[in-house]
């Protein structure tokens, strides 16, 4: 299935490339010097090409280089993409002046008019890579309030704050998590919950101290739980990452379940990976609960919504979709999952689907923002 999408990705890349280059040549006529000229497919040449080139070659490069061409490969590809999105904007533009004639004939005859509208869009795209880069480093607090038809022990009221999506890694380093932490405690949560795709690959040992360290910091009254993401192959086989969030308090569910005091339960789910691991039915996971008792499922992902209905769920927590992060991807997610963000609510079960917190790939949210949930459910 990966390869699929990621052969289709690199047939549109290549697509997008050629129009870019084509319509560039057109816009650019006679009325650039030969210098320009050079500037132009030396531009161009760099922008396309570092893309395949860092993903051909990161791994045969040390670390430090690997990560940064990574990096600029990650930049230059979503250039690639608003500079097609911009041109295409301007041959749309284009053709509705030629049915009906508003742009003045002597702005469509200057001889400058081309090195305007180039200068132009390499502007609007420095811009949209620059407001990218800085949203994605400022997460919001996103609100939720439901109400569930069932009584939780003497609780009235709980407040959860839910992060998914760090992937804590080489570009969310712990740093970057200060202002999740911040964040946290300010809400003054009654449960903390992580949905899935925590870190990014395996975390060496001072990373992974670093990172327990972090969850340490922030407080709720009755816990913290985790569940495993498909990127989070750390949390399935190093043992001791999991050690040292258990040490942090975080306890991960994996196709299992804890009840909370005498008030609700908290089912974690195993992510399916895209297919490729077997997880256990929901069904049999809610058989040892007792459905009279609020149920809240974290699942990684925003799938299996019939039968946590079927299963009397009041509450699923989730993530991954990342909402698109690069525009227009939104419009890709949108299709894939009956909801890639928001709340969803069908008689008693209630979805509620983040965003997610970090960024995979391009360090960069166009589209939407970082944030973490934070949901206050009432009972009855």
């Amino acid at each position: 299935m990966w390869g699929i999408i990621s052969t289709t990705f690199l047939g549109i890349y290549c697509l997008m490339s050629y129009y870019i280059v084509r319509r560039g040549c057109t816009i650019m006529g006679d009325s650039f010097s030969p210098f320009y000229r050079k500037v132009f497919w030396c531009f161009l040449g760099l922008t396309i090409f570092s893309f395949p080139i860092s993903e051909l070659t990161e791994d045969f490069l040390p670390a430090a280089g690997g990560f940064w061409l990574t990096l600029w490969g990650w930049y230059s590809m979503v250039a690639v993409v608003y500079l097609f999105l911009f041109v295409l904007f301007i041959d749309l533009f284009r053709l509705l002046d030629q049915g009906i004639g508003f742009v003045p004939v002597r702005i469509k005859d200057s001889t400058k008019t081309p090195i305007v509208l180039g200068a132009s869009v390499i502007l609007m795209v420095i811009l949209t890579l620059a407001y990218g880069t800085w949203n994605a480093r400022n997460p919001i607090v996103t609100n939720y309030e439901i109400t569930m038809d069932k009584e939780a022990g003497s609780l009235k009221q709980l407040r959860i704050a839910m992060i998914s999506d760090i992937h804590y890694g080489a570009i969310i380093d712990a740093q970057r998590l200060e202002s999740m932490v911040k964040i946290v405690n300010q809400l003054k949560p009654d449960l903390i919950l992580f949905a899935g795709d925590i870190v990014e690959g395996s975390p060496t040992q001072a990373e992974t101290k670093k990172l327990a360290a972090i969850f340490n910091e922030m407080h709720a009254k009755y816990g913290k739980f985790a569940v495993p993401g498909n990127h989070d192959r750390a949390l399935r086989n190093d043992k001791e990452l999991l050690y040292y969030f258990k040490e942090a308090g975080i306890s991960v569910l994996r196709d299992d379940y804890i009840r909370v005091g005498n008030s609700f339960y908290v089912i974690g789910r195993d992510d399916p990976g895209h297919g490729r691991r077997q997880r256990r039915d929901l069904s049999y996971l809610v058989n040892g609960v007792d459905p009279s008792y609020p149920l809240i499922v974290l699942d990684h992902q925003p799938i299996d919504l019939k039968k946590a209905h079927e299963n009397n769920i009041d509450l699923q927590l989730s993530g991954h979709t990342h909402r698109g992060q690069i525009f227009p991807s939104q419009f890709i997610t949108g299709q894939i999952y009956d909801l890639d963000w928001g709340l969803l609510k069908k008689g008693s079960y209630h979805l509620i689907v983040s965003s997610g917190y970090g960024t995979w790939g391009p360090p960069m949210r166009i589209g939407n923002r970082p944030e973490v949930v934070y949901v206050k459910v009432n009972f009855r």
